[in-house]
């Protein structure tokens, strides 16, 4: 299941019914009054929120809509949720009219940096869950034992991975540099992102902003970016399997290339992918990681995601109520101890829970001078979707591997991305 996605609308009914068997109810008693919560998260995530709830002492039903977490916010029936946790902004912006404002009594001044989604004066949504999505995790003892260093620029990026590549003890014996999970888009989404945004941050904001001009796709720095990932992809030994083997991996697949698997040295991975790699038992002095490498020239913002609850109109007294324990700052205590990955948007949350890449991330993260952007799938709607970038970045993976150069394969995806910008905003 795909994970940071354009959310698809409608269906909501069907949706929630397929899946009543995979609710789980509190309690026995008093079904009716159960505050149901629709959340996108599956697998070690969706265990772990369930962790979370069974610390509730009311009713609560949970609602897995996995991709067709979008349609709960306008569902209008019987068995419509109460609450929705929400993994894009953006999706949450575009549905205002179907939210309550959240209390002024939840709101925290931290809030105020990672929410973005604001409708005058009142907000619509409360932070839960963020995400540093400007991350690479990498084995550690792999690089001790080879006295390889965390690139913090391209080309030391560049250099790491031929270094990986050429050594006998590691290319030469069937480890490549990366490993890339280019069955969920998205996650070729996280890789382009961070380029564009750490090395021409302007052009980044140029993309996202209202009523963005089409064009702007076609510009040399986007296309650069392309090209500088499409380079990096297009090294001969330099993704694990070869790109036509990346295009059948998905995202816990590419993260388990590196741990446990130990066929690839990093991935490109928000910091959540540390569920992953704690859920096969990887030491946590194995993993590591680094910033995506910036331009040293440009003060590099951070791309940042997370997960955001909202209570659906008309919201009941008792919606609120588990609103206010879920955005407590002990309740996010059982998943960041037991699975990991989870940063609370909560800052109150006791940070020496968090593993040690975490609590690093976590300080980057709040740090005020630490600029940052909400991811870029976020905020583009359709344009950022499985069906806009990340279909695209997908097909140059694909012509990347039929030999096509890197600079063309990055000129076609600025042409398929200026012709899908244009359609959206027709």
């Amino acid at each position: 299941m795909s994970r940071r996605v354009l959310l698809r609308a409608g269906g909501f009914t069907a949706a929630a019914a397929g899946l009543s068997g995979c609710s789980v109810l509190a309690s026995t008693a008093g079904v009716g009054d159960n505050v149901r919560v629709a959340v996108a998260w599956s697998a070690g995530e969706l265990e772990a929120f369930r962790a979370i709830l069974a610390g509730y002492p009311n009713g609560y039903e949970l609602v897995p809509l996995g991709d067709d977490i979008a349609a709960a916010l306008g569902a209008r029936t019987a068995g419509r949720p109460d609450l929705v946790a929400m993994p894009q902004p953006g999706t949450v912006s575009a549905s205002i009219d179907d939210l309550e404002p959240i209390p002024d009594t939840m709101w925290r001044p931290e809030y105020n940096r990672i929410a973005g989604t604001e409708s005058g004066d009142r907000h619509h949504a409360l932070p839960f869950k963020v995400a540093h999505s400007s991350v690479v995790w990498y084995r550690k003892r792999l690089f001790d034992e080879h006295g390889l260093a965390a690139p913090r620029t391209w080309s030391e990026w560049m250099d790491l991975n031929q270094r990986i590549i050429d050594d006998p003890d590691l290319g030469g014996a069937g480890i490549a540099p990366l490993a890339v999970g280019g069955a969920d888009g998205w996650l070729l989404a996280v890789s382009f992102q961070n380029v564009l945004l750490r090395h021409f941050p302007d052009t980044y904001d140029q993309l996202i902003r209202p009523a963005a001009d089409p064009e702007t796709w076609r510009g040399s720095e986007v296309e650069t970016a392309l090209r500088m990932l499409a380079g990096m992809w297009a090294v001969p030994g330099a993704v694990s399997g070869g790109l036509d083997r990346a295009l059948v991996l998905q995202y816990p697949d590419a993260v388990q290339e590196v741990f446990p698997y130990r066929r690839a040295a990093m991935v490109v991975a928000p910091d959540f992918a540390e569920s992953v790699i704690r859920r096969f038992g990887t030491p946590e002095d194995e993993a590591d990681s680094f910033t995506f490498p910036a331009d040293p020239g440009v003060t590099a913002p951070i791309a940042i995601a997370g997960d955001l609850l909202v209570a659906v109109k008309p919201a009941r007294a008792s919606a609120f109520d588990l609103l206010r324990y879920l955005g407590g700052e002990d309740a996010p205590i059982p998943w960041i101890k037991d699975t990991g990955g989870f940063i609370a948007a909560n800052q109150d949350t006791d940070s020496s829970l968090y593993s040690r890449t975490l609590r690093r991330h976590e300080r980057q993260l709040r740090d005020p001078r630490q600029p940052i952007r909400f991811a870029l799938a976020d905020q583009l709607g359709p344009v950022g979707g499985r069906d806009g970038l990340a279909l695209v970045l997908q097909q140059l993976v694909r012509d990347l591997g039929t030999g096509m150069p890197p600079a063309t394969a990055a000129r076609d995806a600025c042409r398929k991305m200026v012709a899908i910008a244009r359609a959206a905003a027709e």
